[in-house]
């Protein structure tokens, strides 16, 4: 669990793998909101086993008085001041920096943030107790209810007079692809990976020599959604102008979900999407007046262990080549 501490304000902020801070609350983990900072002013993130500051503003970032510029970056220290934007803006402290973790973070009632292990009881005199657990596919279960109830990210459990939000900090990683120079991979593509039963969707963002886990949301599905009807009217040879759109009444239908529903699910998917530097929501999903599209940006679906379809034919050329999957391409950083 790593942390920051507002000098001025006490507030407390448990760093996500990968944590966004600016002034737009659609795009950031951390909103501050002070005329000097940028929407999406920096980021800080953990990669190689350390934690790193990255910079992305017009008036600079601070890190115990060495002014960072857009697109320089610094390794943070226990201890280290971090200032966003102008000097009048109220410092950060770097309080804790272990290493990330799925976290319970205080609402209400006299405790301490709980760093999640595979079995943990909730320190409160209930009876009977309260345990949050991992199950053997990766989610944390708590049996608050019968039978027990999946957590999601900002998901609430209360025990007496106490009561925590999950915060699901691990939920995306960053790796790099062990592929051959030569080869040329493109500089962006998403990938999206669905079981067999189509009730898991993970999706992998290739960008900027690297990869972003995006994890298992249920946003994604909607995107795999869209990005069928794309590929679709793409071998249909349709024009690029009216490929791939859909009605929200019919993708709702498709889905099996209500039309605000889908909604929801779009503008989640946008503003992940967006919180990445350098990327801009309307690559992925066009809007026009009723309908939504996949927008223009590269993608492939895989089904369990097959390729399903792809916006571009070329992009597994090379992975053809090589016999390569996601599973064995993604290599850790």
């Amino acid at each position: 669990m790593a942390t920051l501490k507002n000098e001025a304000s006490g507030e407390a902020c448990l760093l996500h793998e990968y944590h966004v801070f600016g002034r737009d609350a659609a795009r950031c983990e951390t909103v501050i909101r002070d005329a000097s900072v940028s929407r999406v002013h920096a980021h800080i993130c953990w990669i190689g086993g350390q934690w790193e500051l990255y910079d992305h503003s017009s008036n600079g970032t601070s890190v115990s008085g060495t002014l960072l510029r857009n697109g320089e970056r610094a390794v943070l220290k226990q201890g280290d001041v971090i200032r966003f934007g102008k000097l009048g803006v109220a410092p950060w402290r770097v309080d804790t920096l272990d290493d990330p973790a799925d976290t319970l973070w205080p609402i209400c009632g006299p405790v301490r943030p709980i760093v999640l292990e595979a079995s943990q009881v909730l320190p409160a005199n209930t009876t009977p107790s309260i345990t949050i657990f991992r199950s053997p596919d990766g989610e944390w279960l708590c049996d608050d209810t019968s039978p027990p109830r999946i957590l999601h990210h900002g998901d609430e459990v209360s025990a007496g007079d106490a009561a925590w939000r999950l915060a699901l900090v691990r939920s995306s990683s960053t790796t790099v692809l062990a592929l051959p120079a030569a080869l040329g991979a493109p500089t962006q593509r998403l990938d999206f990976l669905v079981s067999q039963n189509e009730e898991h969707v993970r999706a992998l963002l290739y960008i900027r020599g690297g990869t972003v886990d995006l994890g298992e949301r249920a946003h994604h599905y909607s995107l795999v959604t869209l990005a069928r009807a794309r590929s679709f009217d793409m071998q249909a040879g349709y024009e690029t102008a009216s490929q791939g759109w859909l009605e929200l009444d019919e993708l709702a239908r498709m889905l099996g979900i209500d039309p605000s529903h889908v909604n929801v699910q779009i503008h989640r998917a946008r503003a992940q999407f967006a919180a990445l530097p350098g990327l801009d929501a309307s690559q992925l999903v066009e809007r026009r007046r009723g309908s939504v599209r996949f927008g223009n940006f590269p993608f492939r679906i895989f089904r369990g262990e097959q390729l399903e379809c792809q916006s571009v034919s070329s992009v597994l050329q090379y992975i053809d080549v090589y016999g390569l999957t996601p599973n064995l391409v993604l290599q850790p950083a």
